[in-house]
């Protein structure tokens, strides 16, 4: 595993998927703790400018929730995101849904997410796996900017990870 590849990497392997890779330089139940547990999660979880993370819940058991919210000026919530686990394999894989919605609870995004966590010479490799409906919807992700606030939001965990 190149620990150095510090950049999100991004691919499309078919018409309704995006994989994300990245690696941390801790070991896999650092990283796994810092992603699944709500006052880690608060540390590096940014939300956009001028946006508060209001709600960090995450039971990371089968059938457990997911469950963040977000405020802006303008709106509470301004945008939340929902979801329940279907599969934890504890440091090695996780697998749960995601439903994104605007404050008014018009749904914006769904997505299944498979997360997937590779322990080498205490380097974790992360690949995420997500599934949209259609190559609308994954094209929409990656049209957004995802992985540029996903990175920036990795780049703050690498910090949690190092203190």
């Amino acid at each position: 595993m190149n620990s150095n590849a510090k950049e999100l990497q991004i691919t499309t392997p078919t018409d309704t998927t995006i994989v994300l890779t990245r690696s941390f330089n801790a070991q896999s139940r650092l990283v796994w703790a810092a992603m699944f547990t709500p006052d880690k999660m608060r540390r590096w979880m940014l939300p956009p400018p001028g946006w508060t993370l209001t709600t960090c819940e995450c039971d990371a058991v089968v059938a457990g929730a997911l469950a963040l919210a977000w405020k802006s000026d303008e709106a509470d919530p301004a945008m939340t995101l929902r979801g329940v686990f279907t599969e934890v394999v504890p440091h090695e894989r996780i697998v749960h849904t995601e439903t994104m919605a605007l404050g008014s609870g018009q749904v914006i995004g769904s997505v299944l997410e498979r997360h997937e966590f590779a322990e080498q010479g205490g380097a974790t490799l992360l690949r995420i796996t997500q599934t949209y409906a259609s190559k609308e919807a994954r094209d929409g992700a990656i049209a957004s900017g995802m992985d540029q606030g996903m990175e920036a939001c990795y780049r703050q965990l690498d910090a949690v990870l190092a203190g």
